[in-house]
């Protein structure tokens, strides 16, 4: 049985591995899992039409791959992005976004239900920054997004000492930082963060990127993505047992 991860760059993904040792502890020799390097969107239906059971999906392609599927949960389709997708007959698909399970179940392992900002700002519009939108509107966290197009309710240039000082919650939701582009981060005002933020990135490798390193010595609290990605690549191993019953 073939599994696999879309995405535009996908050789730094920990998903080879992370499945590999799945599909061996489970005793299912028969399993594979490849990265499947996808430069344009339309390349996705090729992908779709071949053997494979399972997909998890990647940037820049979460939300364009919905276009190509037969069903999408429902969760999925309020956020408008999907992760993991499972087939589910000969030529149909349904799309899944384990992403907000496994970021809701982090940050609240991170920071209690009581301890929660109020206000959060969100770095990134893409379809991760979706999910996560998805779980603090239903956490009762009032989100801005920040975006370096248009696509957001703020931008870098303007975020102010005021939105800064009274959005305690920020989380990087963009690629900025991962491996093998480190140097790069998203360009916040540092100086402005304090002790009572707290500091979230997505980005996973490394684990500590340099947007964590200058937020901490800001004095925030913070958290890297990978406690994340486990939770959301364990919820995608769930629901593809729960379709193939292996």
């Amino acid at each position: 049985m073939k599994f696999g991860l879309i995405g535009d760059q996908v050789s730094h993904s920990f998903s080879k591995d992370y499945f590999t040792a799945k599909f061996a502890a489970s005793g299912l020799d028969n399993f594979s899992y490849e990265l499947l390097s996808v430069p344009k969107i339309e390349h996705i239906s090729d992908i779709l039409r071949q053997d494979f059971f399972g997909l998890n999906v990647t940037k820049p392609y979460k939300s364009a791959v919905m276009q190509y599927l037969n069903q999408i949960d429902t969760d999925a389709f309020a956020i408008g992005a999907v992760n993991t997708l499972v087939r589910t007959d000969r030529f149909s698909w349904k799309g899944f976004n384990t992403d907000y399970i496994g970021f809701e179940q982090s940050l609240l392992t991170w920071v209690s239900i009581y301890d929660l900002p109020k206000k959060a700002l969100i770095l990134g519009s893409g379809g991760a920054s979706k999910a996560v939108n998805h779980v603090l509107s239903g956490l009762g966290v009032e989100v801005g997004i920040v975006s370096s197009g248009d696509h957001g309710d703020y931008t870098y240039d303007n975020l102010t000492e005021d939105l800064v000082r009274s959005h305690h919650l920020i989380i990087n939701t963009t690629p900025l930082g991962m491996v093998p582009k480190t140097a790069e981060y998203p360009p916040i005002p540092f100086n402005l963060l304090t002790s009572k933020h707290w500091v979230y990135d997505l980005v996973y490798n490394p684990a500590n990127t340099l947007f964590l390193t200058l937020s901490q010595q800001a004095g925030a609290r913070v958290k890297s993505g990978l406690e994340m990605l486990y939770l959301q690549a364990d919820y995608a191993w769930s629901i593809w047992k729960s379709y193939g019953k292996f």
